[in-house]
């Protein structure tokens, strides 16, 4: 069965397949992954919401450390020239 939750398996019928494809769609988590009590913004954000009229949103508060939310710098270390990056 491990095999037929990644992909479909040759020789098994697809109705087994698409069974297993069913039971994974139709599974609800107990608790929800996107959590709305209480939405973190920086400053940008509510500055944005307020352009649109939308200042005063429930539970849309302003972050107190005003680093970017969830933005990493990009990783150029990985790059070793080649077509696009010739040294």
């Amino acid at each position: 069965m491990k095999r037929i939750q990644k992909r479909p398996v040759r020789g098994i019928s697809l109705k087994l397949q698409e069974e297993e494809r069913e039971r994974r769609m139709d599974f609800v988590p107990d608790e929800s992954a996107i959590r709305v009590d209480r939405i973190e913004v920086d400053q940008e954000t509510v500055d944005f919401l307020e352009s649109l009229g939308l200042k005063d949103l429930p539970d849309v508060v302003l972050r107190e450390d005003q680093a970017p939310i969830g933005v990493a710098p990009p990783n150029f270390s990985r790059c070793t020239g080649g077509r696009f990056g010739e040294a």
